[in-house]
Formats: C-alpha cells, structure tokens, sequence
C-alpha cells in the first residue's frame, strides 16, 4: 500500500487493479461501502470515472447476480459522482429478479455484455418508476447491451414518467417486449436490432416526443403500439418485417412516420403494416404523416384508417395486396385525408401470393350503412390511386370504377359512377354529387330526393343550386350534434331562385318558388 498524505493506492479484490481513494474525512461507519472505506481512523472514497459493477462481485458466472446489481444500484442512488456504470469484461449476466434503476443522469453502459434471465423465465430486466420524481430517475442512457430469450419471456426497460431516457446499440434476440413507457417525455430509441422479438415497444399515456431510429424488428408477434393520448413522434429510417413488424396507432396525434421499410412476408399472418385507431372514438387518431415508406410484398393492405383526421400519406411506394383501406363501424368518421403521389404495384408475397386480380389499390370494409368508407363521404379527402374497389357497403348492389379524365375534366375531377340499393349518381373525386341533374320545375314544384342510401346522412355539407340563367342558391348544412348526427337543416346563404331545401333525416326536398325553370343541385359532402 502506498501512501500520501491525501491519496491511497488499493488493490480491488475482484478485479486485481490498483485504484486510488482520497481521504475525506474522519471514519463514519454508516457510509462504508464499495465506493466508501474506513481506513483507520479516516474515511476514503475511491477515485474514479466509471464504476464497474465488478467491485461489487458480479463475476458473470451463470449464477443468478440480481441480488448483487441491484447492491449497485442502491450504492450510487446518493452519490452523485457517479455518472456512468460499466459491465467490463463479463460475457454474460444471469439475473432473475427486476434490477431497479433508482437515479438520474446516469449512463449505463453495457460494452457487449450479454445480460437475460434463465431459458423461458419471464423477467422485467430493468425498471425505472419515476411516479411522482420519486428518485428524479430522468436523463438516464442504457447502451450496448445484448440479451436473448424466448419471445414468450422476458421485458428489456419498463419505465414511467423517466424522462430524457436513451436506449441506443442493442440486440435482442427473442423477447416478449422491448420497451414498456409511461409517461416518459423525449425517449430516444436508436440502432437496436429486435430479432424473433413478439412486439418491440409499447408507448402510452402520454410518452410524448419520442424518436425511433434506425431500429429493426422482425418476429412473428404483434404490433408495436402507440396509445392512449401520446403526442409528438418521429419514426424514421427503421426496418419492419414479418408480424411484429407492425405499427398500431391509437388515440395518439402529432406522428411523423417516414423512411421506413416493411415487408410482412405471408398476407395470411399479416393484415396491415400501420393501423391507425380501432376505438370507436370520434377522430381519436389526427396529425399524422406518413410519407417515402417503402411498403414491400407479404400484407393485405399497408395502411388503414377508423376515426382519423388530418392524414396526409404521400411519396410512399406500395407493393400490397391493397394500399388504403378506409374502414368504418357506424360511428366512425374520417377527414382532412390526403393520399396523393404514391405509386402502388401490387406483387405477391413468395409464401402466400395471392392472385393479382384481387389486388386494388383502395377498398373500403364494411360500415354500418354509413358509407363513409367511399372517398366522396369523407371530403376534403384527395385520392389519386390508379384502380378503386369498393366491399361490404351495405344492402343491395355496390359498384365503384375509376374512369379516365376525359377532355373537360381536370385531375381533382376524375368521375365515376356510384350505385347503392339500386340508385346511381355521378360524383367527383373533389367530394361532390350531382344530387339533382338538370331538371324542369313548374312554379311550387317540389321534388324529394332521398340522399341516405348513399351514405351522406352525417357528412352533409353545401349545396348549390343553379338554373339555366346561371342565377344560384346555396345553403349550408347545419348539423344537430346534440341528438342525431344524421339530422339537422339546410341554412340559406343565398337564393337567387326562390327555391325552399328541407332535410327530414336522410331526405332533402328542393321546392321550387313561383317561376317555372330549370335547375340542377351539386351537393358538397
């Protein structure tokens, strides 16, 4: 032992290596510890910058070392000069019991460590419960770890209201799940390989402000989810193959998902790369982006929508069986969507590959006699695909066909003809109808039009009228939110043409005033 009259050099029993400590004090022996020694009658502190868990004992043998990590834990809860904890030079470390993280602005560094719980025993490897600020555990970065188990057992971080946490430069091979946060405000997750994985991350009540970066996932498991009032994200530049490799978005707003790969590889085990909310909650999914994606082969449809707003899907390349679906319950509503400039070619998954005559780049599923799964239901929706397919609408006979643009009309313009329960109308991919074609009025001549067979009961909005001396009327939709969404009046704006509009709940009857002439209605919807 050598000796000044400050500083003194000890040998580590664990790890053989000379490490100086500093006197600071008189003894005290309620601090006497890995970090603290009672030397004689003075109290030293070991000198360091990184404190390796191997002075604590942990020897990475195959025992069960929970006991003694979460010693290490507990040593650096109060002190402050350590800012980092290092697992030199141990392969692999067995724990079986949850190692609890009890501080902030720590970084924990795992350098190539392999760390999991026994074959098949479910374990939470490291939680961080920050309720309330508890232990102040923010600002915390967990790297370079590897584990592997079964994708039955096994959670790697379950954290709450932890906040600037970072988990960069791991590989999981096999586990029930990556990441469990609550709460937890400007999370990092960045190159970290989940391989046979059953889902990837759970974020919820409110874990705002997250990034995903060039993260990979593949298993046959679930979908990653991000629910329950989550704002603000970014998912960019990530890697998502087979069954886990799935996006589930609900109730959350404000997404960034751009620069992504998925292939699901059989259409049979995967429906949908991102599903955006299944809550029968109005609009409780809005604000998200979804943009240069490269959705490849092995999935029926990319993306699908219930109760959603302000969608923008654009510059994505789409090689499923079908790219959109915008789906419907009854009570679902979807708006502001804008799906344009994607390219779409459907290419069968090599172990499914379903006929390509199947494909289409839309569908719509089945709505409880709403029809809001039809484009012209939801304005302002743009679509630009290149083929519609329409199914399970309601009763009676559904045919929906893009046809070309012909020489009067422009791109926002493209007509098709729409038949439900055996009536048909010309309508525009810009969200209007020709709800009534020109048409001879004598003087008092009321017309009834019944508009609810085609779906627009709840989505009503201006309807002009015109006659041959191109004089107009317009009267704006009025909803009554307070009993019935399908109901509610027509609000004159304008009337050149001294025709009356009435609306009895899926009805609209034009009336025209005392001078015979023609009219005809576009209504916007």
């Amino acid at each position: 032992m050598n000796t000044t009259d400050e500083i003194i050099l000890l040998t580590d029993e664990f790890t053989g290596l000379e490490y100086s400590w500093r006197k600071t004090g008189v003894a005290d022996s309620t601090v006497n510890n890995v970090l603290t020694k009672n030397i004689g009658t003075y109290k030293y502190e070991r000198i360091f910058e990184v404190a390796d868990v191997r002075w604590w004992g942990i020897k990475g043998d195959g025992t069960d070392e929970s006991a003694t990590l979460n010693q290490v834990f507990s040593d650096i809860k109060d002190n402050k000069k350590v800012n980092e904890v290092a697992f030199y030079g141990l392969e692999k470390v067995l724990i079986n019991s949850t190692i609890n993280i009890q501080r902030g602005d720590l970084i924990i560094d795992g350098k190539n460590c392999f760390i999991s719980s026994t074959h098949e025993t479910d374990v939470l490897l490291f939680n961080i419960d920050n309720t309330k600020d508890i232990y102040k555990a923010n600002n915390i970065h967990i790297k370079n770890f590897l584990t592997s188990n079964v994708p039955e057992a096994q959670t790697f971080l379950k954290a709450k209201e932890s906040h600037y946490l970072r988990v960069t430069d791991c590989r999981f091979d096999g586990m029930k799940l990556g990441f469990d946060l609550e709460e937890c405000y400007f999370t990092k997750l960045n190159a970290i390989y989940f391989h046979g994985t059953h889902q990837a991350f759970k974020f919820y009540k409110a874990t705002n402000a997250f990034n995903v970066t060039n993260v990979k996932i593949h298993g046959g498991g679930i979908p990653s989810e991000i629910i329950n009032t989550t704002t603000g994200g970014n998912i960019s530049g990530c890697s998502f193959e087979d069954a886990s490799g799935r996006l589930l978005i609900d109730r959350s707003f404000g997404i960034n998902i751009t620069g992504n790969y998925f292939e699901g590889h059989n259409e049979n085990k995967v429906d949908t790369y991102i599903k955006l909310s299944l809550s029968a909650r109005y609009e409780n999914v809005a604000g998200i982006n979804i943009a240069g994606n490269l959705f490849y082969t092995g999935a029926m449809q990319a993306i699908k929508l219930d109760n959603v707003a302000g969608i923008s899907i654009t510059g994505n390349y789409i090689g499923t069986l079908h790219a959109l679906n915008l789906s419907g319950n009854g009570d679902s509503t979807q708006r502001n969507i804008n799906y344009s400039g994607n390219a779409w070619r459907y290419s069968p998954s090599l172990q499914v590959g379903i006929p390509v005559t199947q494909a289409s780049e839309y569908i719509g599923e089945y709505d409880g006699g709403r029809a809001n799964a039809s484009p012209e239901w939801n304005v302002p929706v743009i679509f630009t695909p290149q083929a519609f397919h329409a199914r399970f609408f309601e009763d009676g006979d559904h045919q929906l066909a893009a046809t070309a643009i012909d020489a009067v009309t422009t791109a926002n313009y493209m007509t098709h003809t729409w038949q439900t329960n055996g009536q048909k109308t010309e309508a525009y991919l810009n969200g209007s109808v020709n709800l009534l074609q020109k048409k001879y009025f004598n003087a008092s001549e009321a017309n009834a039009i019944p508009i609810e067979p085609f779906g627009f009961g709840s989505t009503l909005g201006t309807l002009m009228l015109q006659n041959d001396s191109g004089q107009f009327a317009m009267f704006l939709w009025q909803r009554n939110i307070s009993t019935n969404i399908n109901k509610g009046y027509f609000k004159q704006v304008v009337n050149d043409l001294g025709v009356t509009v009435v609306h009895d709940n899926g009805q609209i009857t034009i009336t025209n005033g005392g001078t015979p002439q023609y009219l005809k209605a576009e209504l916007k919807v």
